[in-house]
């Protein structure tokens, strides 16, 4: 009577939940170490699933003393099954190999989502060798890897050490243990997830630290600079009536109070971030109209719309109820006014928005220069803006981002150099009215 004894080797996460694998132990190991096996590893580093999804083949190689045995992955966006883990006693150059679902046994395999067992393969009529013959033996096994019924990827196990076929026994042996490499895999991949989303938590919560500091100090600063700010304007205005239109010193005076409007446009930036990162918002609920807001958001902006000879297409939702006001109008004028100073030179700019399974998403999509990659991951920061000095602050997306995370929703974007940019913008239902 044939026994199997299999180590597995499980990550302390999955181990703490007492996975009824754990009560199996290991005496063969070193059995498979003699064979001199060599290994192809081709999958990169810092996936759990697919590292512990190598252990288990070596482990099952181990337990049922095949020489060979390999890893297919499958790559959901390309559709195909790519080579993840090799072993052999004897060196072949696959590295890089892929098989469409459907195509070569591993394929096929794939494609019924069944496991096989194959005693001989010159006498199978399902195969037909298949390209099989680089192989010592003509008995193999192979298993899909599934998770609630979609494909993970194909184990498939062959050379048997003593050179005869694989029996009933080791393919029961091998298919539960697949079946159970499966739920760790899931449950591997979930712990996975929940540390992506902490980490991205915990990064968003420093990031909120920050606004909050950023604002109060903002908030005292503005308060400091106002006063003083606001008499010199006065006086710079009365200076001007005062003195000849065409001399040297009203083009200085002139100059001075450009200067001055910069520094108040930026104060006034810094009061309403001040407001929106420190605010507590929905003590009063006023409700407005989304479509109402990017109408006079693009009222705003006519002239220079008509000036740089830009194209605006509206797809907006009629029957869309008015949403609880946080601020959005400055959300809708900010996107907009980004995206007319990126088509300096004409272009399209298209608004659309609606309700998709219980969430609002305002969607702006312009043509134009499109964001470099090595700043996409700043640009919601405060204070960072590729305008000179005269054009932005570096606030617009930052106060964005505050009041858009006040409706606990998300903004998000796409970009491509020389393309264009699309910002959408989604929001929970429970925010329009009588939601």
């Amino acid at each position: 009577m044939t026994s199997y004894v299999v180590n597995v080797i499980l990550p302390f996460s999955v181990a703490k939940n007492k996975h009824p694998w754990q009560t199996i132990h290991n005496t063969s190991k070193q059995k498979m170490q003699k064979t001199n096996l060599k290994s192809f590893v081709f999958s990169d580093k810092g996936s759990i699933v697919r590292n512990f999804l190598g252990s288990t083949l070596k482990e099952i190689m181990s337990a049922v003393h095949a020489e060979c045995g390999s890893l297919f992955l499958f790559d959901q966006e390309r559709k195909e099954l790519v080579l993840d883990s090799f072993f052999n006693s004897k060196e072949l150059h696959i590295a890089g190999l892929k098989h469409r679902v459907g195509e070569g046994i591993t394929g096929k395999v794939a494609n019924i989502k069944s496991p096989v067992l194959v005693r001989d393969i010159k006498t199978d009529s399902r195969f037909n060798q298949n390209g099989y013959g680089h192989y010592r033996t003509n008995s193999f096994m192979s298993i899909p890897l599934l998770s609630h019924q979609e494909l993970l990827g194909v184990i498939s196990i062959s050379d048997k050490s003593n050179r005869e076929p694989f029996s009933e026994k080791d393919f029961a042996f091998v298919v539960m243990i697949c079946r159970y490499a499966c739920i760790i895999s899931d449950n591997l991949a979930s712990s996975e997830r929940l540390n992506q989303e902490k980490e991205a938590f915990n990064d968003e919560k420093k990031l909120l630290e920050k606004y909050a500091t950023v604002g109060k100090l903002a908030a005292g600063i503005v308060h400091e600079v106002n006063n003083p700010l606001d008499g010199i304007i006065r006086y710079t205005n009365l200076l001007l009536t005062k003195i000849n239109l065409d001399s040297v010193a009203h083009e200085y005076l002139l100059e001075i109070k450009k200067g001055l409007t910069r520094i108040a446009k930026t104060t006034k930036s810094l009061l309403e971030f001040s407001h929106q990162v420190n605010s507590e918002s929905g003590k009063i609920k006023s409700y407005v109209s989304i479509n109402e807001l990017i109408h006079d958001s693009l009222d705003a902006f006519k002239n220079k719309i008509s000036l740089n000879n830009i194209q605006v297409n509206s797809n907006l939702d009629n029957n869309l109820p008015r949403i609880t006001d946080f601020g959005i109008s400055h959300v809708c004028v900010n996107i907009i006014k980004n995206a007319i100073d990126a088509m300096p030179k004409g272009g399209k700019l298209e608004i659309s928005n609606g309700l998709d399974n219980g969430t609002i998403f305002l969607r702006f999509k312009d043509s134009g220069t499109g964001i470099p990659e090595e700043i996409k991951a700043r640009i919601f920061e405060p204070f960072f803006t590729t305008k000179s000095i005269v054009n932005g602050t570096g606030l617009g997306l930052a106060i964005s981002h505050e009041i858009i995370a006040k409706y606990g929703g998300r903004i998000e974007f796409q970009s491509q150099l020389g393309t264009g940019t699309e910002f959408t913008v989604l929001l929970p239902k429970e925010n329009l009215e009588n939601a």
